[in-house]
């Protein structure tokens, strides 16, 4: 049985150590920050449905970004399962404004100023913390799993 979920995330240059983040310019969202995302298609997991979203709308190249989970939760306004990850990737491109959207840019630091909602600061804000555990861990320093 297919069992729909929405999965959403940000990119992450992690020599700036930045997320891209997306605004979209509708009457809903008031142009609000928010992070990419998108219904799954059947056989999909979150990281591929994530993937294949971010992919379509920034036009990435197979390979080009390695997604990386970092947790999930039921999202009551959604209905649904709702799985959050991040792209790591090695190049910063600036990439330009699509019908509807514009892109940007941001350190972790920055996010708290922007017009964001609360529940995405939480999923950024888990994101960083998963992000700074694997460097840790790369480091050979201890971390909770």
């Amino acid at each position: 049985m297919h069992k729909d979920f929405y999965a959403s995330g940000f990119l992450y240059h992690p020599r700036t150590q930045q997320i891209l983040l997306q605004q979209k310019n509708s009457a809903k969202d008031l142009s609000s920050w928010c992070l990419f995302g998108g219904k799954n298609l059947k056989g999909e997991t979150a990281e591929q449905a994530f993937k294949r979203v971010v992919d379509k709308l920034l036009k990435l190249k197979p390979n080009q970004a390695t997604v990386y989970s970092v947790y999930s939760y039921f999202h009551k306004d959604l209905h649904k399962d709702h799985y959050i990850s991040y792209a790591k990737i090695n190049k910063l491109e600036q990439y330009s404004p699509i019908k509807g959207a514009v892109f940007a840019w941001f350190k972790f630091n920055q996010i708290i100023k922007l017009n964001i909602s609360e529940q995405t600061k939480q999923d950024i804000t888990v994101g960083k913390r998963v992000i700074d555990s694997s460097i840790r861990k790369s480091l050979g320093q201890q971390t909770l799993e």
